[in-house]
């Protein structure tokens, strides 16, 4: 295929490795970036403006005219203070970016939309399939589960498809989530760490295996679902990641559990079913363990000059 990818929030975590797979392969993209955005891999192309500038979003897309949209750009952190730009980044920039693409753009053009595992919420089985009701807990994944719905509106118009991470992770990743928080402070030999709940399962993605993910999304000439998982199908307590980073430091620092770190409607297990992904990439990528993964991040930290 003659592919022109366009990927919005081209500069973030996942976005960075996508876009250096798409340069290695020497696929044509143009990165969407905030202003003044920094993180940009050499090589590739890119430009500023925000999804909510829709004279400049329109021109952009006029000009370079994609054939494939990956829609990577949010405001991704659950506790993430400030609701209105919440739904006015997620909801709103969604909106705004689905109607500029189908005034512009054919029918064919694929439209991979990132929303998140976390539109499941708590639900009655051990691994949550994409068929699964919605039951999100907090603001960021009712935004995702919002723009999911508006996406219905464009069916007809483009070829669209939902994507559902669970919780990547990799070198790279902001401090405010836990695991390289968790990593930091384990290589600095941080005495005190104040944490949430450490009994709640989560489903831990390396970052690797879900840009192979998202190159097949973007790149396979024929999708088979129109919804998909990035899943490892693997559980992993909170106290499970202390004890493993433990066995790979040999350093334990004090814990505190502390209400501020504790969230309100707790999700206590969230973990994905990998049929459909499984599916997708076959048997030659797989996802790295929890350990592999864990060991990675440590050893890259302890490179850097600054940490």
């Amino acid at each position: 295929m003659n592919n022109k990818v366009f990927i919005t929030g081209a500069n973030g975590f996942i976005g960075s490795y996508i876009c250096k797979k798409l340069i290695d392969r020497g696929i044509d993209f143009l990165g969407m970036v905030g202003p003044g955005a920094n993180n940009l891999i050499d090589g590739g192309n890119y430009v500023e403006c925000a999804l909510n500038d829709k004279e400049k979003l329109h021109k952009i897309i006029s000009d370079f005219k994609p054939t494939v949209v990956l829609h990577l750009a949010a405001i991704a952190n659950p506790t993430f203070g400030d609701v209105t730009q919440i739904y006015d980044v997620n909801v709103t920039g969604s909106e705004n970016l689905l109607n500029t693409i189908a005034s512009i753009c054919s029918r064919d053009t694929r439209v991979v939309l990132v929303s998140t595992a976390g539109v499941y919420g708590n639900q009655d089985i051990p691994f949550l399939k994409e068929n699964c009701p919605y039951n999100p807990a907090n603001h960021y994944a009712y935004s995702k589960m919002v723009m999911e719905f508006l996406s219905k509106n464009y069916e007809d118009k483009l070829n669209i498809c939902i994507v559902r991470p669970f919780n990547m992770i990799g070198y790279g990743q902001q401090d405010n989530f836990l695991i390289p928080k968790l990593v930091k402070a384990f290589v600095n030999k941080q005495n005190v760490l104040k944490l949430g709940n450490l009994e709640t399962e989560r489903d831990y993605v390396d970052v690797e295996f879900a840009a192979n993910v998202f190159l097949e999304l973007i790149l396979k000439e024929k999708l088979e679902y129109n919804v998909y998982n990035i899943c490892s199908g693997n559980g992993i307590k909170g106290s499970d990641i202390l004890d493993i980073l433990f066995r790979i430091t040999n350093y334990m620092p004090e814990i505190q559990i502390s209400s501020e770190f504790v969230r309100k409607n707790e999700i206590w297990r969230m973990v994905g079913d990998t049929s459909r992904v499984s599916k997708l990439i076959g048997k030659t990528i797989k996802p790295k363990k929890i350990e592999e993964i864990l060991t990675e991040m440590v050893e890259k930290y302890k490179n850097e000059k600054f940490i």
